[in-house]
């Protein structure tokens, strides 16, 4: 295992992190996870065009999204998907042992701010074993309870939309944000996105499936309430200036999340941890 401060294509201050034959590169500019690959193969997503500045959102990777997810409920003008993917975090821990190898991260939050003023910490441990884990850890170290949503808004490589499915939905109910949130529950046995899809499943399972030609990745979660999966389409991508008409066919994002009524309240003094793990066979 070894653990070095680099620069992500000369422009991102990041963590790598190796173990065995597997790397992980998480910026220090929003906590972000650009990178994982594992037996030589890129497992996560980045946009060609993806904007790589400090204390900008990144397009592709696992965007860290909290303390809320989508946009704030009661005040639009703050900043969507929270501001912990855009904040500078530190490094703050580092292990090594003979069946895994972590890095963690930290962002402190102050009741000074005015984005979210209660006085908690925010963690985000990265482990490599024989898959990724992502641990996003939230801690209330203030004398009153918090209540978040949030999410590990993962990006997943594919060849191609038409090829990629995604199993372990099925009569799952959900709420589709591009009919109003309306609310229906899902009947395919393979979930595929061949039409622009912005759902937020109402699912707790384990595991879910996702295949690509002959290629399996199980994405595994832990304490989530809810499911996020998206690809914005032809239209919408062509006026996204980080992704392009050209470029959403190659990825699809499952999402581990505490979205909507799924909503986390952390009593004072305790904390909450949200997990995903991803295993490509």
């Amino acid at each position: 295992m070894s653990i070095d401060i680099t620069r992500f294509k000369e422009q991102l201050d990041a963590v790598q992190l190796t173990f065995k034959s597997d790397l992980a590169i998480i910026s220090l500019s929003g906590g972000h996870i650009l990178s994982y690959q594992s037996n030589g193969e890129e497992r996560l997503w980045m946009s060609p065009k993806a904007n790589l500045e400090a204390g900008k959102s990144i397009r592709g990777g696992i965007p860290v999204c909290w303390p809320w997810f989508g946009a704030h409920l009661s005040d639009e003008s703050k900043p969507a998907h929270g501001f912990a993917r855009t904040s500078i975090w530190t490094l703050v821990d580092a292990q090594d042992h003979e069946e895994f190898a972590s890095v963690t991260l930290g962002l402190e939050n102050s009741v000074a701010n005015p984005l979210f003023p209660y006085d908690c910490s925010l963690a985000i441990k990265v482990t490599l074993t024989d898959k990724l884990s992502v641990e996003l850890i939230t801690t209330n170290l203030g004398n009153q309870p918090i209540e978040i949503t949030q999410a590990l808004h993962t990006y997943l490589p594919i060849s191609d939309l038409n090829n990629a499915c995604i199993a372990g939905l099925k009569g799952v109910d959900y709420a589709d944000k591009l009919k109003g949130f309306a609310r229906a529950t899902e009947d395919r046995d393979s979930v595929d996105l061949k039409e622009p899809t912005d759902r937020v499943y109402f699912d707790d399972s384990n595991c879910l499936i996702l295949t690509d030609k002959n290629q399996e990745t199980r994405i595994y979660k832990q304490n989530s309430g809810t499911t996020v999966v998206w690809n914005p389409g032809k239209e919408t991508a062509n006026n996204m200036a980080d992704i392009g008409a050209e470029n959403y066919r190659g990825f699809l994002c499952i999402e581990a999340a505490n979205a909507m009524e799924d909503k986390v309240r952390i009593e004072p003094g305790e904390s909450f941890t949200l997990r995903q793990g991803i295993y490509a066979a």
